[in-house]
C-alpha cells in the first residue's frame, strides 16, 4: 500500500515517541523505520508530481498568459495607447496570448473528466475510421502551409473499424498524437497516419520524420507531466500533459499504446483498442 510523505512521517515520529517511551529500540522497529525512509525517499524522488506541485505548475504556465493579456488590455482600456492601430495590435496580441491558453484548458478539463470515467461512460458506437479521417482533413491544410506533409493511409473494404467508447475522447487521442508529430517534426518533413485492424483490435498508428525521442527519455514518454530534453528546448513543447492525458484515455478504453523511436530519424506512435465486431 503506498502512503503519502506527510503519512511516513507521521508513522516514524509514533515509533520514535514509543522508543523514548521504551527506552528500547528493537529489531522490529528498526525495520520499520528503514522501510519507511525506503518509501519516504521515493516518495519525494520527484517520479510522481505531488498535488502541490502539478498546482504549482498549472499556475505558473497559466499566471504568465493571464498576466499578459490583462497587462495589454489594461493599457488599452486607459488609453495608453493613442494610435488604433496600435490599440488593435496590442488587442490581437492579447487574443494570441488567449488562444495559447485554450488547449492548456482543454487538457486540464478533459483529464478531470477521465478521473470520472468509467465502461458506462464509454458506450457509444465510435468507427476510427471517420475519426482519423476527420482529423486529416483538419489538419492537412495547417500542416502542409508549415512545409510537411500530412498522408493518411487506410485500408479498402473496412470503411468503419469501430470500437466502442466515447468519441470526443478518442478524436483527441488521434489528434494530439499527430499534432505531436508536426510540434517535433522539420521543415519537408513528413507524417504518416495509419489507421487498420489486425487481429480483434483496431490500430491507429501515427509516425513522423522529426528529430526523434532521446534514448533515455523513450521510456517515461508518458509519464504525467514528464517533459524531455527535445520538449525543453522546444517552445512549443507543453506542459507535458498530452501523452500523459493520450495514454489515460487509451487505457480507460481497455487499450495500450506504445512509443518507437530514434533520434534524428522520427518516432511512430501506435494504439491498439479493442475492435467491436457488434457495432457496425
Amino acid at each position: 500500500m503506498k502512503h503519502e510523505p506527510w503519512e511516513l512521517v507521521k508513522k516514524a515520529q509514533e515509533i520514535l515517541h514509543q522508543a523514548g517511551q521504551e527506552c528500547v529500540c528493537n529489531t522490529s522497529m528498526m525495520g520499520e523505520l528503514t522501510g519507511i525512509t525506503d518509501e519516504l525517499e521515493q516518495a519525494l524522488s520527484g517520479d510522481e508530481p505531488t498535488a502541490g506541485e502539478v498546482l504549482r505548475i498549472l499556475g505558473h504556465e497559466l499566471k504568465s498568459p493571464v498576466a499578459a493579456i490583462v497587462s495589454l488590455l489594461h493599457a488599452v482600456e486607459i488609453g495608453y495607447v493613442k494610435n488604433p492601430e496600435n490599440s488593435m495590435r496590442m488587442i490581437g496580441r492579447a487574443r494570441k496570448r488567449a488562444e495559447e491558453l485554450v488547449p492548456l484548458v482543454d487538457d486540464i478539463m478533459v483529464l478531470g473528466n477521465l478521473s470520472g470515467a468509467d465502461a458506462s461512460h464509454l458506450d457509444e458506437k465510435v468507427s476510427m475510421m471517420a475519426v482519423c479521417r476527420s482529423v486529416h482533413e483538419l489538419m492537412e491544410l495547417m500542416f502542409l502551409e508549415k512545409g510537411i506533409c500530412f498522408e493518411f493511409s487506410f485500408p479498402e473494404g473496412e470503411p468503419f473499424l469501430p470500437v466502442r467508447g466515447k468519441e470526443s475522447f478518442l478524436r483527441r487521442v488521434v489528434q494530439n498524437l499527430c499534432v505531436n508529430a508536426f510540434k517535433y517534426n522539420r521543415t519537408g518533413g513528413c507524417i504518416y497516419l495509419r489507421v487498420f485492424s489486425q487481429d480483434s483490435t483496431v490500430v491507429v498508428e501515427v509516425r513522423d520524420t522529426g528529430m526523434g525521442i532521446p534514448e533515455e527519455d523513450l521510456p517515461h514518454v508518458f509519464a504525467f507531466l514528464y517533459r524531455g530534453r527535445q520538449a525543453k528546448r522546444n517552445p512549443d513543447g507543453g506542459l507535458g500533459l498530452g501523452l500523459s492525458m493520450v495514454k489515460q484515455i487509451v487505457e480507460v478504453h481497455g487499450g495500450t499504446i506504445d512509443a518507437e523511436s530514434e533520434e534524428g530519424k522520427g518516432t511512430t506512435m501506435t494504439v491498439r483498442l479493442p475492435l467491436c465486431s457488434g457495432c457496425e
